[in-house]
């Protein structure tokens, strides 16, 4: 019997996030350049560096980048980006769990 593979929808949900699933969507919403532009802004500010942040860390510089943001539109993606790290975080506490 073969087993179905996971859609992109479901494994993008179960995939930790990273700054370059960030940075991608922050992008497809202000455009890359204002998005490089108030990410680097942030990770200046933070003193956070890299493409390889930990969670917490990332929740951090997502914090600053609304901080930050004059663009609702920027904001209101950073915002999305905070809620699935927070969303992926709770399903990770979850794992394994008695239901």
């Amino acid at each position: 019997m073969q087993q179905n593979a996971p859609t992109g929808a479901t494994s993008r949900a179960l995939a930790r996030p990273t700054v370059v699933d960030w940075l991608k969507e922050i992008a497809g919403v202000v455009g890359p350049q204002q998005a490089l532009l108030a990410w680097s802004a942030a990770v200046r500010a933070t003193g956070l560096h890299g493409t390889t942040l930990a969670p917490e860390q990332m929740r951090v510089v997502g914090e600053r980048l609304v901080a930050d943001a004059t663009d609702p539109r920027l904001r209101l993606a950073a915002r999305s980006c905070l809620l699935r790290l927070r969303v992926h975080g709770a399903l990770e506490t979850t794992k394994g769990a008695p239901r």
